[in-house]
């Protein structure tokens, strides 16, 4: 079962917003390990090496991974890396049987010593490699559902304040603190 209501504000968002409720603040509450990609686990199969490099960067720009999501992240591209391997084991039943002129669902059936068509095993494992996949893509907010859920963590600190002379702007020309916005 998912988590019910809205996703608690981060401490952060309620001292930007004044702290209506008159309570103290506690920000140290907030985990926020710093953001970087770890080293690849030896034991990832070529197939989890692949989903490592493709996700491990795109989860590093949003700063959505960090060192200790190791093996967490690692669980997660293996399990990518086992659906490919079964997906390309349905597929190849699926050519046998097509080269046979037999339907290709075939390859999802099975028949039992009496004569019964069961699924096949192989289409077991596929659908609970899926139900796998789908759980970790929420942890690590890869689903449009928990998208809107996730939090990224900050590492640089904007400078609010000037000290006087030029706006602080970046080199693309982006405002870096409330000065710049006129």
């Amino acid at each position: 079962m998912g988590a019910r209501g809205p996703a608690p504000k981060p401490g952060e968002l309620k001292a930007l917003e004044g702290g209506r409720g008159h309570r103290a603040l506690n920000l140290d509450t907030t985990f926020r390990p710093e953001v970087g990609l770890p080293d690849a686990p030896r034991w990832l199969t070529p197939e989890a090496k692949k989903a490592w490099k493709r996700l491990g960067t795109e989860l590093l720009y949003y700063n959505l991974i960090s060192k200790v999501d190791r093996d967490a992240f690692a669980m997660l591209c293996q399990t990518i890396g086992r659906l490919e391997i079964v997906e390309r084991s349905i597929m190849g039943r699926m050519g046998r049987l097509l080269e046979q002129d037999k339907d290709a669902a075939e390859a999802l059936m099975d028949s039992t010593p009496n004569g019964l068509k069961v699924q096949a095993a192989i289409y077991q494992v596929l659908n609970k490699e899926q139900e796998k996949l789908h759980r970790m893509l929420a942890e690590f907010g890869l689903t449009p559902a928990q998208r809107a859920r996730v939090t990224t963590a900050i590492r640089a600190q904007l400078q609010l304040i000037d000290g006087g002379g030029a706006p602080a702007v970046t080199p693309s020309g982006a405002p870096t603190g409330f000065a710049d916005f006129r």
